[in-house]
């Protein structure tokens, strides 16, 4: 166990609105709604965040974590070719579906049906890559129960891949659960997924960021499908100064419309989720996200904190010089108006004493923030990490002896 060194200042920082921002009720016209820096998880707007909900295909987004998983473990490949079987191709052509009408005995290859997935949302492209190593669906969802626990989801349960009631899965359903049956999560949870999206496989924004994709069906056939995502930049919904390039719509009777969405404002990535928007307009989801920004934008600012050169300036041993210094010197959160709010600042370095060599840029340790006013996804202090200013070398034999 790292030892935690802390140590408590008290910083009074004239903050905006207090915390209000974050215990907002019911201003979201959703029956779920969050709001979250993906960097550090702090939490800047929450409504119901904890209660288990159907997300319907935003379920996509932990198939996917288990497929990019899966490449790592190098079990797949990106040109990994997956044949679609009649089962699949029923689902895949389905009207009634989201679908792009693979066909039955050709094969894709994972890329391509991972572009299908978070892209249109086709449903019988996501079937194919949750069976693309071997996996019913027991086994799939069980890895993807398992993904969901290892990186903090605690209001999960998964029924499929794809986010489709089990009644609507075809040969693919499970007996032993009933037709209504569906995916649920809580939107604390979506965010948690989304955060690690977006942290661990950054590379996946680029394509959740296309507007569309044409896809080779077959030899003689092209199909060129739009992203479902209408608040990408140019599009109807987008947001003033704000980039959105992610993440991934849901619809269903159950779960009605939801969108789960990523994009940078003022240099930050921020994470927003809303389920169930309410009303029969799929789009209000879209309008809901709005507000969220319209939020942050009138009510939240980043808070800038120095960090004590206590922090900053450390003991070495072994070294040229006595002492190194860390960055970053400042830091920031989202903080609403008008208020002030005493802060506990601690470190916990990864190694109890620094040792030279140390190069630059290397992450020595970090930097937590607590405060009754500030929440983070996983309830953990806001982390920042802390890392050598520049290289230090390792001295010389009297050098070392003397510091």
């Amino acid at each position: 166990m790292k030892k935690l060194t802390v140590f408590i200042l008290s910083l009074f920082m004239m903050l905006m609105g207090g915390s209000q921002s974050v215990l907002a009720n019911s201003r979201i016209d959703a029956s779920a709604a969050i709001m979250a820096d993906a960097s550090t998880g702090q939490i800047i707007y929450k409504q119901n965040v904890d209660k288990a909900l159907p997300v319907a295909s935003i379920t996509k987004l932990l198939t996917i974590l288990v497929i990019e998983d899966e490449i790592q473990q190098k079990q797949l490949s990106w040109d990994t070719q997956v044949k679609i079987t009649p089962e699949i191709a029923a689902i895949s052509n389905d009207a009634a579906y989201s679908s792009i009408g693979l066909k039955s005995g050709q094969s894709y290859s994972v890329r391509t049906l991972i572009n299908a997935a978070l892209v249109k949302s086709a449903d019988g492209a996501t079937v194919a890559l949750a069976t693309a190593t071997g996996d019913g669906t027991d086994e799939f969802n069980l890895k993807m129960m398992q993904k969901a626990k290892k990186i903090g989801m605690t209001k999960t349960n998964i029924v499929n891949s794809v986010g489709l009631d089990n009644g609507d899965m075809k040969s693919f359903k499970l007996a032993d659960l009933p037709n209504n049956a569906a995916n649920t999560m809580s939107a604390r949870d979506v965010a948690i997924l989304s955060q690690y999206f977006v942290t661990h496989y950054p590379e996946l924004l680029q394509i959740t960021a296309q507007k569309e994709v044409k896809f080779q069906i077959a030899k003689d056939q092209v199909k060129t499908e739009k992203n479902l995502n209408k608040m990408l930049p140019g599009e109807q919904y987008a947001v003033k100064g704000v980039t959105i390039d992610g993440l991934k719509t849901g619809t269903s009777d159950s779960a009605g419309a939801c969108f789960a969405s990523t994009g940078k404002y003022q240099g930050h990535r921020i994470i927003t989720v809303i389920l169930h928007s309410k009303g029969s307009n799929k789009d209000n989801r879209f309008k809901a996200t709005q507000n969220l920004y319209k939020i942050l934008k009138t009510e939240d600012h980043l808070q800038k904190i120095k960090v004590p050169s206590s922090v900053t300036t450390r003991k070495v041993a072994n070294s040229v010089e006595k002492t190194m210094k860390l960055t970053p010197q400042h830091v920031t959160i989202w903080s609403p108006y008008d208020t002030k709010t005493n802060y506990t600042l601690g470190t916990q370095y990864k190694k109890k004493k620094l040792e030279a060599p140390i190069w630059k840029g290397e992450r020595v340790g970090s930097l937590r923030i607590t405060s009754d006013q500030l929440e983070t996804l996983n309830g953990e202090p806001l982390t920042y990490s802390l890392y050598s200013a520049n290289d230090v070398r390792r001295g010389n034999f009297w050098q070392r002896l003397l510091h």
